[in-house]
């Protein structure tokens, strides 16, 4: 039997692919209904607002990749925190690529973990 921090970690896999993909399906089904996103740039978002972003008309993300990543259980509760790097492609064809770290806090419901809540914040070039 697969361990809790092995299937989050299956979740944060899919969660990548996803946003890659654009499946808004998909996404909108790992997310919970009060969900809470703070970007990288400070913009706070909701679920329709988080959704809106990483399937805009604006361009796509044609990376994203969780490069480090710890999970710690508390109850009912997974905080995963850890570091990322992402590159999202404009209409215009000009690309931004982002370094950051992560805190995503998961929630178990009766149908599995849900995404409530994420953090990031931007990891400058010379920061490491």
């Amino acid at each position: 039997m697969p361990s809790i921090e092995s299937e989050i970690d299956v979740l944060e896999t899919r969660r990548a692919e996803a946003i890659v993909g654009a499946d808004l399906a998909l996404l909108a089904a790992m997310v919970d209904e009060h969900y809470i996103h703070v970007d990288a740039d400070g913009a706070l978002r909701d679920k329709a607002g988080y959704l809106g972003t990483v399937c805009s008309r604006a361009g796509r993300y044609v990376d994203y990749r969780v490069t480090e990543n710890h999970v710690r259980l508390i109850d009912d509760l997974a905080v995963v925190h850890g570091c990322f790097e992402n590159r999202f492609e404009a209409t215009d064809g000009t690309t931004r690529d982002k370094s950051g770290r992560h805190v995503r806090l998961y929630s178990l419901h009766a149908d599995g973990w849900r995404n409530f809540f994420h953090q990031s914040t931007l990891i400058a070039p010379d920061a490491g």
